[in-house]
């Protein structure tokens, strides 16, 4: 059977794709895509993607996004309507659906002005109503290279409060941390280095994938972009970046320092992620046992999150049958592009 639909997930840092053999999930792709940096980025990507995938002539492409939202636009309207006029030069239009979040699916060649907003960063919602259609009760929580979103569902219905993304940071329904791309520097002003408090350089000299390279939590394949000083990707290379947080040379203190450091700012997102979830749990919607469902490249989190809660803790790759392959992305690391292709083939 040839692949006959894709889904995909337009970011402003990486575009994914879910590609489907009738109702089985054939391959899952990441591509970096550095969308800030002009528009070509997002053609290269479709393109090398489209050509390993190999559609049939007449595959249908299924599209939600987030990617609108990047500086290389002047608004969101204008993101969404440029990342679409550059999907149509690379997919027949007539075959091409965007997401509109509860408007469901639309077809490319009539979307209009009025549907660009509820087009923009629906990604999301896209993971929940997908979600809510397979399970009765839980809190999903999707963390991913440079964002988290959670959201509550209860009677296989999703109880959020906000859509878009300003509603959605003020209901920590969407926070902006990461596993990869996150600025150590936005953690804390100070943090806690060998005995002391010690106040962090306002510099972007690490990021989260420093961290848990060092904690040895980091999937190597998840990270796609390249270091805060485009230097080498080793836990060598980690240290030095940390060390210049805290104005230091990696020669000036013991491996087992750096190592604590890591740890500390682990310790920084970990707490972040830990409140956003009880600020949904406190709302008091839930049974006591409902699940905790993590995805996303740092879904390791969200299971120290559910520990943490007491609640127990349920793999988004066990929503869906896959063969797992070691190195390899997985459902759960692109559930917005996975979700648009399973629930565009319920409508198709």
């Amino acid at each position: 059977m040839s692949i006959d639909l894709i889904g995909w997930d337009i970011g402003g840092a990486h575009v994914k794709a879910v590609a489907l053999q009738g109702d089985r999930v054939h391959e899952v792709m990441q591509r970096a895509c550095p969308l800030w940096q002009g528009l070509g980025q997002l053609d290269q990507a479709l393109e090398e993607m489209i050509q390993a995938i190999k559609p049939v002539k007449h595959c249908r492409h299924v599209f939600t996004m987030s990617g609108e939202m990047v500086d290389l636009f002047p608004d969101r309207n204008t993101g969404v309507t440029s990342i679409l006029r550059t999907v149509a030069a690379h997919c027949d239009p007539d075959y091409v659906c965007v997401f509109a979040g509860m408007q469901g699916f639309l077809p490319l060649p009539v979307v209009q002005t009025a549907d660009l907003p509820v087009i923009a960063s629906a990604n999301w919602l896209a993971t929940a109503r997908f979600a809510a259609a397979l399970v009765s009760e839980a809190l999903l929580i999707d963390v991913g290279s440079t964002s988290s979103d959670l959201f509550l569902i209860g009677n296989r219905q999703l109880w959020v409060r906000g859509y878009t993304d300003h509603e959605r940071l003020r209901y920590d329904e969407l926070v902006y941390t990461g596993v990869v791309r996150t600025s150590l520097m936005s953690f804390a002003r100070r943090v806690i280095f060998e005995g002391e408090w010690v106040n962090v350089m306002a510099e972007h000299f690490a990021s989260t994938a420093d961290v848990y390279r060092l904690t040895g939590e980091l999937q190597e394949y998840t990270d796609q972009v390249p270091a805060a000083d485009a230097g080498e990707k080793t836990r060598e290379g980690s240290i030095r970046r940390l060390a210049r947080l805290v104005g230091q040379d990696v020669a000036m203190s013991d491996p087992s320092s750096w190592e604590s450091l890591a740890y500390h700012f682990r310790e920084k997102q970990l707490q972040r992620l830990t409140d956003a979830a009880m600020r949904q749990l406190s709302r008091g919607l839930t049974d006591a046992d409902m699940p905790i469902i993590g995805a996303g490249a740092g879904r390791f989190l969200v299971k120290e999150v559910a520990e943490r809660v007491r609640r127990p803790y349920k793999d988004f790759d066990e929503l869906v049958a896959m063969d797992r392959r070691d190195g390899e992305f997985q459902i759960a690391d692109c559930a917005p592009a996975l979700a648009v292709a399973f629930l565009a083939r319920q409508v198709v």
